[in-house]
């Protein structure tokens, strides 16, 4: 398949791709279908394919889902998603023609009524599992094992083996993940496990912590919810060595927080999230020695969301790239992965114009190895430029991208050696690289040569800070495409999740593992604090009885490092001070400030290095490079020569304060557009010569006194061809206006949203103003020392941890389960060592004996007031007395001077004796409501039978009367009843039918033409099919997209009842309403409507839409609905709504659009029926979207509030419609009138409806367009018709023609 280069993109020219979906229950016959589909095919399309190929039941509704690498997680595609463009971001394993993959695949799943997965035969699996259990006690399977314990404060005898044991069980049987109460740990299995599906989202959702088997969705469940109900920010730290598992954890978690706001559909923030996470890892991923694909960087990944639960935003925040793996690599270890995927992946034309070569010739690239075992770097460049295209970043952005990277790898080309005549200068080797760095860079040659000669460490020093440099441009834009504008004015809920680089120990351990070790040393101690000293200081404070915990305290080990004025650290930078300063130096000053200090340690033979004993075991650290590290800093004659390039974006990339290089972009791109100006009458006015040129007036556009800056930018704007957009002040000036935010399928693509403005760029550069690594390194010649490398990390950390310490934590322990990476593979001793650094006996030790929930006396008082006996005061006294009754165990509570403290066990009991009391309480008010609405009631009827009974002795008995099959008789009406036949009052006593209870006066009954149903029926000798209560496909057929019934009632009712006031609004009589019913049961075509009163016909239709097995708006759609009310645009709502509308069958949609079309007639005439939009909203909102039963009966009512809104919705904007397409018949009379003057053509077009997802539905409008025998249009007109029908004004213009 040939590729083309487009904007420094390749595209495939064949855009056609094969999918292979699985049926699995659906198609027992089928393993999978395979569809042909395009990069802008959506699921919904697919799955119309796959119902056409596969012959599928068109009345269920089925939903596409995914399974993605991160294990096997299966994510359901909303119908405009497209799957292609998903598919491409996987690997190139994943790509191959394997039938039985368990990791990447689509699937074909059925949605149940209830909005549910169907999954599979549960009954098949009990089953299974009874016939295992018989082959147990027959003795031919071995018995089960012993059981284990999902949390390990559960476990009878505490001790280290029991701890391994119990881990070493759960591992065996795949349960890889544990409790310690509220803490879980994660064994990483290196294998796929189905448990991340959609059936374990909805699961967990919304469950106490321990009711349900250990899952990470578990705790991202309870810290979702705590947010919400607390109102209070929360975060989730996760910590382990390095390959235990950190990453994937974090996609778990993030993926499942955005299930819980989005119900399982992917939102704008998650598809931002999903592109930026390949562009993170190529550009700050590497392989290493022990890891493949091993994050050199960390990151904190901040989950914005609204008071109601909804994702609106997010924040990365990145800490301490690995700058110096750019210029050199230990053993079997690579570089960052993205200068292999260029390099692998790029046309011929990309590699022409950005020079590039093969990897081992380059110096950056060529000291170790060069591949790794399985990866396809073709298929991982096409991953990375999709990535980068759901990101936001243009072809011309990841162009000047890739000439950046090219760059790059041949300044580390640039060789050295010294003179022969001086030994204190250096030459360059090989002047031909310097024009090639100079075209990529945009600078000039001679400059770049000199510069270069002057110290030979310049090269590797601008490689590390370009790149560094790139990186954070890179974290700024993906942080603008997640932005939110409501984050810069409104307080913000939140969920962070930190994923930070894992515990380093290796051959040769330098500056960076010193930093990355230090900051596990903070996350440990962090955790400390809350699992033990924080807690057991609350417990001694509140006077409860308690025997006290020991734990390994790290606090001496951080001030070691990083207290002023000893610290490591602060030495370092000290020494870093003095320019005579040696290593030897710098490792005797560690020896003298700290000798004696036991948790630093210096070799005994003459080594440059000092060993550390960290909570993790100890390191031994070289000092070789440790102060070129911590300073790592270009001159500020390198710095000018970048900031005199003339790319934009280089110069971007340096500059320091991204304020003002977007003030500085919109000064220029406004000058650029006034030289255009310029230009343009300049060329005009040489066209037309004689006229005022254009020039002149051009000039006007320039401020006063642009002078020598007006030449400059004249000169510029010729330079660099096209003119520039402004946008965004971290691209540059090309790049300024190509990223905007969250831009969802199907959105206009002519105008970019949410655009950078200076607002939010302080907004976002103040959020890092703590990391100016590269930026204030660049800028030497400022007044101001700039911080050392370590300050800025300690900065960085500080910050985290404040924000960490403003959070409700939870922890997530990760295991690394062997050091070969081998799937389910248990490596005891390796298990053990991490068990015992990271003090998990001890943290067991004090969750079992300890109280993970606590109160104070007035939120306890509060929370459970329905509990406490009236008049009880929020003291130790009145809430131990309570907790006496309570008949709690004595050990599963303790009540302090201030704050009550309970084991989970004991909440749950009282959380369960809580909501018994509520529901009691709330049988009891309904039964005495109910208790006072039947006294009401019989009060009146017993009142009503006394006057009937003194009526009844005055009149004399009526003898049977017989017409028309009624058998009338004498019957007293308890209830006002209106007479059948001429529609008048009925007053206590008159006749009715004994058979169908037909009602009417005694001069009416010999009158009637209505024959009784019920003899009708009982004659009958063949019963047709019933026409309410059953399923809609029943009564629909291809020939009849509507039911017969349901046209004959609309038509009648807009024929006879459009100005009837009150015509929904009002009641029929009982019994003509039953008669009507029992008749249209038996032959609609039959039964003559003119016998019945509008309204009782009215109340028959309302009567079949509530009879519906299932609701016009279905119950699988319900909380979607409700979802798409919540928004908070309302452009957005009814953006929503009607992509709710589109999932409806054809069946149910075309129902939906004649009624939507009855109720708009029937609301124009609101003057006269006084029915409006709002009012019929309000009758037919419990008819058409009725809640499941599975729904609580009191969140039912909360939500008629919201159905009504939505039903109202969708009548007024279809009024809209309706009202514009009514206005173009003005131009149909103007076309009669030509008709007489000239022949002309009529042209018929039929038109719109609801939804486009029904092409053989029939039309709801039709468009007329009148041309003349001259092909000139006279008039164009749409107008809308239920019966699908020209209106009169255009059959009278036919008839004209």
């Amino acid at each position: 398949m040939s590729l083309r280069d487009v904007g420094g993109r390749r595209r495939f020219e064949d855009p056609e791709f094969t999918l292979r979906v699985y049926p699995g229950s659906i198609a027992e016959d089928t393993i999978y279908c395979p569809v042909v589909a395009r990069k802008t095919t959506t699921a919904a399309e697919v799955i119309e394919r796959l119902i056409e190929r596969l012959r599928l039941d068109r009345t269920k509704c089925y939903v596409l889902a995914e399974v993605k690498e991160f294990g096997g997680e299966e994510w359901i595609l909303n119908p405009s998603d497209c799957p292609v463009q998903r598919m491409m971001l996987w690997p190139r394993l994943a790509l191959e023609n394997r039938v039985g993959g368990e990791d990447y695949r689509f699937l074909l799943r059925e949605k149940n009524l209830d909005g549910s997965i169907h999954y599979g035969s549960l009954q098949m699996w009990l089953c299974v599992t009874e016939q295992r259990r018989r082959m147990v006690e027959r003795g031919f399977l071995p018995p089960p094992r012993p059981k284990d314990h999902d949390d390990l404060c559960n476990l009878p005898d505490l001790n280290e083996k029991t701890l391994l044991e119990n881990l070493r069980a759960r591992f065996k049987q795949e349960k890889i993940y544990t409790y310690v109460g509220s803490i879980l740990v994660a064994v990483n299995p290196f294998k796929f496990l189905p448990i991340y599906n959609p059936k374990y989202v909805k699961m967990y959702d919304n469950h106490q912590l321990g009711k349900l088997e250990p899952h990470v969705y578990a705790v991202a469940d309870v810290a979702y919810h705590a947010m919400l109900q607390r109102r209070l920010n929360q975060c989730i730290v996760i910590s382990g060595e390095s390959g235990s598992g950190k990453t994937q954890s974090t996609n778990f978690l993030i993926h499942h927080l955005t299930a819980l706001s989005q119900k399982g559909f992917a939102s704008g923030v998650e598809q931002t999230i999903l592109g930026a996470g390949p562009v993170l890892e190529a550009f700050g991923n590497a392989k290493t020695a022990h890891n493949n694909n091993s994050s050199r960087f960390g990151k904190f990944i901040q989950v914005n969301y609204l008071e109601s639960g909804t994702v609106r935003g997010a924040y990365v925040e990145k800490y301490l790239l690995e700058k110096s793996r750019l210029v050199y690599q230990e053993h079997n270890e690579r570089n960052y992965h993205v200068f292999y995927y260029l390099l692998a992946g790029a046309s011929e034309e990309e590699r022409a114009a950005f020079h590039l070569k093969k990897p081992e010739e380059y110096h950056y690239l060529n000291q170790d190895c060069f591949t790794v075992e399985g990866e396809d770097l073709k298929h991982d460049f096409e991953r990375l430029q999709l990535a980068m295209e759901m990101v936001g970043f243009l072809p011309a952005t990841r162009k000047q991208i890739f000439s950046l990277l090219s760059a790059i790898l041949h300044l580390g080309n640039i060789r050295y050696k010294r003179k022969t005549y001086r030994d204190d200068s250096i030459d360059i080797c090989n002047l031909e690289v310097l024009p090639v760095v100079s075209d990529l860079l945009e600078v000039g040659t001679p400059h770049l040569g000199s510069l270069f000669l002057q110290a030979g460490t310049v090269r590797d020093s601008m490689a590390k800070s370009l790149y560094s440099a790139l990186f954070d441009w890179i974290v700024f834009r993906i942080n603008h495409a997640l932005l939110n504008n409501r984050d810069l004015e409104e307080s913000i809920l939140s969920i962070g999740v930190l994923d930070i680089f894992g515990f380093e120990d290796y051959e040769n351990n330098s500056f960076e593992q010193f930093c990355i070790n230090f900051a596990n040393e903070h996350l440990q101690h962090y955790f400390n604090q809350h699992t033990f000293k924080l807690e057991q200081e609350e417990y001694r404070a509140e006077g409860i009885s308690w025997l006290n915990i020991d734990y390994i305290d790290n606090s001496g080990c951080i001030s070691l490092i990083c207290k002023k004025p000893t610290g490591l650290f602060h030495l370092l930078d000290e020494e870093c001070n003095f320019p005579q300063a040696t290593n030897q130096t710098l490792l005797d000053k560690f020896k003298r400030q700290h000798d004696g200090n036991s948790y630093i340690e210096f070799p005994a033979v003459m080594e440059p290095a000092f060993i550390i004993r960290h909570y993790a075991g100890k390191v031994k650290y070289g000092v070789k490079d440790f102060r070129e590290k911590n300073t790592d800093h270009m001159r500020p004659d390198i710095v000018a020569l970048l900031k005199s390039s003339r790319s934009a974006f280089i110069g971007s990339l340096i500059s320091i304060d991204p304020v003002a290089t977007f003030r500085w972009a919109v000064l220029r791109a406004y000058y650029r557009a006034a030289v255009a100006f310029r230009e343009a009458g300049r060329r005009r006015s040489e066209k037309k010569s004689g006229e005022p040129s254009g020039a002149e007036c051009a000039s006007t556009f320039l401020p006063q006194g642009a002078g020598e800056r007006q030449q400059h930018l004249e000169r510029s704007w010729h330079e660099e061809q096209p003119p520039e957009p402004v946008g965004t002040a971290a691209g540059g000036g090309r790049h300024h206006g190509e990223l905007h935010q969250q831009q969802t399928p199907g959105a206009s693509a002519g105008h970019p949203h949410h655009l950078l403005d200076v607002k939010s760029v302080k907004y976002l550069s103040g959020l890092t103003l703590h990391d100016r690594i590269t930026k204030s390194l660049l800028h030497l010649h400022k007044k101001k020392k700039p911080p050392s490398i370590s300050a800025q990390f300690q900065a960085s950390l500080n910050k985290l941890m404040e924000t960490l310490e403003q959070s409700e934590p939870y922890f997530v322990k990760c295991i690394r389960s062997n050091a070969d990476k081998l799937p389910l593979r248990f490596s005891d001793s390796l298990v053990l060592r991490q068990l015992r650094y990271t003090g998990m006996l001890e943290t067991v030790r004090i969750r079992q004996s300890g109280y993970s929930i606590k109160y104070s006396h007035e939120d306890f008082a509060q929370h459970f007031r329905v509990l406490l006996a009236e008049g009880t005061k929020p003291n130790q006294l009145s809430i131990q007395e309570f907790m006496r009754k309570a008949d709690l165990s004595p050990g599963g509570f303790q009540v302090g001077r201030t704050m009550v403290f309970l084991r989970e066990a004991e909440r749950q009991r009282l959380q369960d004796l809580l909501h018994r009391e509520v529901l009691r309480r709330i049988v009891a008010l309904q039964r005495r409501f109910r208790a006072l609405r039947e006294r009401k009631s019989f009060v009146s009827m017993r009142l009503a039978a006394c006057v009937i009974q003194v009526r009844m002795q005055l009149c004399r008995p009526l003898q049977v009367e017989e017409h028309n099959g009624h058998i009338f008789k004498s019957t007293q009406y308890n209830i006002p009843t209106y007479c059948e036949y001429c529609s008048s009052i009925i007053w206590i006593m008159d006749r009715a039918c004994v058979l169908c209870r037909y009602a009417c006066h005694r001069k009416c009954c010999l009158k009637t033409t209505t024959k009784c149903s019920k003899k009708v029926r009982s004659r009958a000798s063949v019963h047709t099919a019933e026409k309410f209560g059953v399923e809609l496909s029943r009564l629909t057929s291809d020939d009849r997209p509507v039911p017969q019934v349901v046209e004959k009632l609309i038509s009648y009712i807009e024929m006879h009842g459009l100005y009837t006031e009150g015509i929904y609004r009002k009641s029929g009589s009982t019994n003509k309403i039953k008669e009507l019913k029992q008749g249209l049961d038996t032959d609609v075509d039959s039964m003559n409507l003119d016998d019945y009163n509008i309204h009782v016909i009215a109340s028959v239709f309302k009567q079949w839409l509530r009879d519906l097995p299932n609701p016009l708006l279905t119950f699988e759609l319900y909380e979607e609905f409700l979802r798409a009310m919540g928004l908070q645009d309302k452009r957005e709502v009814i953006r929503g709504v009607y992509s709710v509308i589109d999932q409806l069958s054809r069946t149910h949609l075309s129902t939906l659009e004649r009624l939507i079309f009855h109720l708009v007639r029937i609301a124009l005439q609101e003057e006269t029926n006084r029915m409006s939009a709002n009012a019929l909203a309000i009758v037919f909102a419990p008819c058409i979207l009725r809640c499941p039963d599975s729904i609580d009966p009191l969140q039912s009512v909360q939500d008629i509030s919201k159905t009504t809104a939505c039903v109202e919705l969708i009548i007024g904007e279809q009024m809209n419609k309706y009202k514009a397409r009514l206005k173009d018949i003005t131009s149909l009379e103007y076309a009669e009138n030509k008709c007489s003057v000239r022949p002309v053509e009529v042209i018929v077009v039929e038109g719109w409806s609801i939804s486009s997802k029904t092409p053989n539905a029939p039309p709801r409008a039709v468009s007329v367009e009148i041309i003349d025998h001259d092909d000139v249009l006279l008039s164009r007109s749409c107008t809308s018709s239920p019966s699908h029908k020209l209106c009169p004004s255009l059959i009278s213009v036919e008839a004209g023609l």
